[in-house]
């Protein structure tokens, strides 16, 4: 098998979409982000607007979370922290439905932060 093809690329190159698709959702159609942060607790601690917030800082975070899982570079410290934005994207959103929907995602970042590590080899 192709070095370059296998679980571990899919699954980076996979999230990593994601996570460049919903940085451009930040960034050219905010408001079902702004929408989401605005009826949720997180409205209440934030220092800037909901609009500034999803801009800036997850525009910028999906961004550069992506384009670094794209990459390969540092990907298991990268994918620690999709994992603990993902959980915190899980809790903010609260749906259920949503939330089973992050739960492939965050068990794909998962798999990345524990990368060979625990799986058994030659099944």
């Amino acid at each position: 098998m192709n070095k370059f093809l296998n679980y571990n690329f899919l699954i980076r190159f996979g999230l990593g979409v994601i996570f460049i698709a919903n940085a451009l959702t930040a960034f050219f159609a905010p408001a079902e982000f702004t929408e989401i942060i605005k009826n949720s607790f997180v409205a209440n601690f934030l220092p800037i607007s909901p609009e500034a917030f999803v801009g800036i800082v997850i525009g910028f975070n999906d961004a550069i979370v992506g384009l670094l899982l794209i990459s390969g570079f540092a990907t298991r410290r990268v994918a620690v922290w999709a994992t603990m934005w993902l959980i915190g994207v899980m809790i903010v959103i609260g749906s259920p439905l949503d939330v089973l929907e992050h739960s492939g995602l965050l068990l794909m970042s998962v798999a990345l932060v524990l990368n060979n590590k625990y799986l058994i080899k030659n099944i």
